[in-house]
C-alpha cells in the first residue's frame, strides 16, 4: 500500500500545470494600457476601442450587436463584405502588432517566472505581451513553460518552407534562410478552422498533451464565448479522458461567482468539484508555492501537509527585485532541488 502511495506522490508532482489565458488576462497584466498607453479591446465594443468604427460605416448588419464575434461572423459569411472583411482583419493585426509591455515587472511576467518547463500557458489571446515578457524573464532563467498560441499571435513567425516557428521578429529561418511570415490568426468565427492552419493545428495538439497530464488548470479571464462552442468541447472531451479526482481546477476572473460555477461544471465535476474561484493572479496556488505549484499542492491536499511555503509571490518595482525574489528557489533549482 505505502508503494503504492509513495508511486502516486511521486507522478503526481511531475505532472505540469496548465494555465488557460483570455483577454482578460491582458486586460488584468495592463489594467492602464501598454507602454504607450494602448488598450487590450476586449470582444463588446472592439472596433470602436481601436478607433476602426468607421469600417462599418457602409455595412448593413442583420444583428444589432456591439461585439467583434457577432459582426466578423456576419460579414465573413457575405461576399459582398470581403474588402471589409480584410480591413478589419489589418486593423487588429496592426492594433496588436504595435503594443508594448510596460517597463516595470507585470502579472505576465511573475506568472512565466513562477512556473517550469514541464508547465505550460496557452492563450487565446492575439497579442505579443506574452513573448515580450518571457523574453525579459528569459534573462533570469532559461528554465520557464512552454507558451501555446492557440488563436495565433501577432509577435509569432513561421517558415513556410521548413515549417518551423518562431518569434516574428528573428526575421529569417535559420535553417533555409526564408523570411518568416506571420501565420494567419484564428478570426472570431463561429466555425473555426483548427486543422487547416498549420500553425494552430500543431499548438491545439500541444495543448491537448498538457490539458491531459495536467495535475493543476488555471484558467484566467477566459469566458468561453460563443464563437469558442468547438473549442469548449474539445477540451472537455480531453480533460475527461483521465482520472481527475486528485487534480485541481482554477478560475481567475471577476465576474460572479454563481455564473462561474455553473459554466465550468462540467470540468469541475471530473475533478469532484476541486474549483476554486479567484479574482486575482496573486491569490492563486503558484502565489503561494512559485514554480512549486504543484509540488506545494501535492504535499498540502495529498500528503496532508501543515506547513508554510518558504517564499511567497509578492509585487516587485524592478526586474533586480524580482531577480532576487526568486534567486532562493532557483539556486535550489540548479542542485535539483525542489523543495518547497
Amino acid at each position: 500500500m505505502n508503494a503504492i502511495y509513495n508511486e502516486i506522490i511521486k507522478n503526481m508532482k511531475t505532472r505540469p500545470h496548465l494555465f488557460i489565458l483570455g483577454a482578460g488576462a491582458t486586460k488584468a497584466t495592463i489594467p492602464n494600457g501598454d507602454k504607450n498607453g494602448r488598450k487590450s479591446p476586449v470582444m463588446n465594443n472592439f472596433l470602436q476601442e481601436i478607433g476602426q468604427e468607421t469600417l462599418l460605416r457602409e455595412v448593413s448588419l442583420k444583428k444589432q450587436s456591439n461585439n467583434i464575434e457577432d459582426i466578423y461572423s456576419e460579414l465573413v459569411e457575405d461576399p459582398e463584405y470581403a474588402e471589409t472583411v480584410s480591413k478589419i482583419e489589418a486593423a487588429i493585426i496592426s492594433h496588436y502588432q504595435q503594443m508594448e509591455i510596460p517597463i516595470e515587472p507585470t502579472l505576465y511576467d511573475y506568472l512565466i517566472l513562477s512556473l517550469r518547463k514541464k508547465d505550460c500557458i496557452a492563450t487565446f489571446n492575439w497579442d505579443p505581451l506574452l513573448i515580450q515578457a518571457y523574453n525579459r524573464v528569459n534573462k533570469i532563467t532559461s528554465n520557464l513553460p512552454e507558451l501555446l498560441f492557440l488563436h495565433g499571435c501577432v509577435a509569432v513567425g513561421l517558415c513556410e518552407s521548413c515549417k518551423r516557428f518562431a518569434p516574428l521578429q528573428n526575421k529569417f529561418c535559420p535553417i533555409c534562410g526564408r523570411e518568416y511570415i506571420m501565420p494567419k490568426l484564428l478570426f472570431p468565427v463561429k466555425n473555426k478552422t483548427y486543422y487547416q492552419n498549420i500553425f494552430i493545428r500543431d499548438q491545439w495538439n500541444a495543448f491537448d498533451y498538457y490539458l491531459e497530464n495536467a495535475g493543476i488548470v488555471t484558467i484566467w479571464g477566459y469566458s468561453a464565448p460563443n464563437s469558442d462552442i468547438e473549442a469548449k468541447e474539445r477540451m472537455l472531451k480531453v480533460f475527461s479522458t483521465q482520472f481527475r479526482k486528485l487534480d485541481q481546477i482554477e478560475i481567475i476572473d471577476i465576474d460572479e461567482h454563481e455564473l462561474l460555477m455553473n459554466k465550468w461544471q462540467p470540468f469541475a465535476k471530473q475533478t469532484n468539484f476541486h474549483l476554486q474561484i479567484f479574482s486575482s493572479l496573486l491569490d492563486t496556488i503558484i502565489s503561494e508555492f512559485p514554480r512549486r505549484s504543484i509540488d506545494g499542492y501535492t504535499k498540502r491536499y495529498i500528503e496532508g501537509w501543515w506547513g508554510k511555503s518558504t517564499l511567497t509571490l509578492k509585487e516587485c518595482k524592478t526586474f533586480e527585485e524580482l531577480k532576487t525574489l526568486f534567486l532562493p528557489l532557483l539556486t535550489k533549482e540548479s542542485y535539483n532541488n525542489f523543495e518547497i
